[in-house]
Parts: C-alpha cells; sequence; structure tokens
C-alpha cells in the first residue's frame, strides 16, 4: 500500500528568491505513482518573463537568458498546459517548499486560480530528507547539491527545473524504500 494519490513534485527556477517580487521562468514537474513512485510523466516549460530584475545569483544557479525565454510561452499559458496535464488530483511536493509553493500560487493567480484547489497537504521532500540526514548523524548537510551527492545522485552543473524534479523524487524514493 502506498500514498492514497499521487505525487507532483514541481521545481521552479526563478528571478531570484524573493517570494514577492521574483519571478517564475522555467516550470519542471515529475508525476509518481502513488503505489510505486516510478515516474508516470513530465512536464517542463521555460516561462517568458522579462529578466531585467534578475540576481546575478540566479544566473549562476540556472544560466537561463533573456533570449531562452524570448520565445517560450507566457506564464498563463504554461499554467494552463500544467494543469491540463496533471489536474489537480495529486499531492504537490518539492524539494523547497517555500519558493516552489509561492511561485504556484504566483502562476495560479494569473488566471483566477486558487492553490486550494489542489490537496492542501504539500510534501517539503528537503524536510523529509534532513530528517533522514539527521538519523544518520549528517545533520551538517543543508543544501541540495551535497544532499544529492550524499543520496549517490550526480552532481548538476547547472539547476534544471525538470532534472531537479527526478533528483528529488529519487531522494524520495530513497528515504521511502530504506
Amino acid at each position: 500500500m502506498g500514498f492514497s494519490k499521487d505525487i507532483l513534485l514541481i521545481d521552479f527556477e526563478t528571478t531570484g528568491l524573493s517570494l514577492d517580487d521574483d519571478l517564475p521562468i522555467q516550470l519542471g514537474a515529475v508525476l509518481l505513482d502513488k503505489n510505486s513512485l516510478d515516474e508516470k510523466d513530465s512536464f517542463l516549460s521555460l516561462i517568458n518573463q522579462d529578466l531585467s530584475g534578475m540576481s546575478e545569483e540566479s544566473y549562476k544557479i540556472h544560466g537561463i537568458t533573456q533570449k531562452d525565454l524570448n520565445k517560450a510561452p507566457g506564464q498563463q499559458d504554461v499554467i494552463t498546459d500544467f494543469l491540463d496535464k496533471f489536474g489537480t488530483e495529486v499531492y504537490l511536493a518539492s524539494w523547497n517548499e517555500m519558493l516552489d509553493h509561492s511561485m504556484l500560487v504566483k502562476m495560479l493567480k494569473s488566471i483566477g486560480k486558487d492553490i486550494y484547489e489542489h490537496d492542501y497537504h504539500y510534501i517539503d521532500i528537503w524536510s523529509v530528507a534532513y530528517i533522514h540526514l539527521v538519523k544518520q548523524g549528517r545533520g551538517d548537510i543543508l543544501r541540495s547539491e551535497p544532499t544529492f551527492q550524499h543520496f549517490g545522485l550526480p552532481a548538476r552543473k547547472v539547476h534544471d527545473a525538470l532534472e531537479d524534479c527526478r533528483h528529488t523524487a529519487e531522494v524520495l524514493r530513497k528515504v521511502y524504500n530504506g
């Protein structure tokens, strides 16, 4: 017996870390089967936004440029496609709940939708992984890259929302399966 609903892992690349001011520029998602945690489906899209306010730190993390975004669909089209693909009958999950949840809320609001159309339960995988690490005496590992490497995943050169979802899924599987 597994989870009562499939799990939809989401990840955003953004113009910065301000929940109020920064913008989503890439959305990735991986749908996990509620029983096996196998990948059932995935989604990846750049989001056409103005990068004039993007932090240098964000660019170093994901390497996404204005040229990359110029031909991308707009925020409203991306979130509509995302909802059409996955619906709302899933548990939402992500590595960084605060940032990813805030960006999802921002995108949903842009089309007049409310986050509470999804189940209000949200799985923060970083917290799950951190408890696992603490139990192993590794409470010193706090950031995603060292955590992913601890779980045997390859190092990332730059962040990509879909690859980050797949890394997060693998951490969840390893913690869940012991």
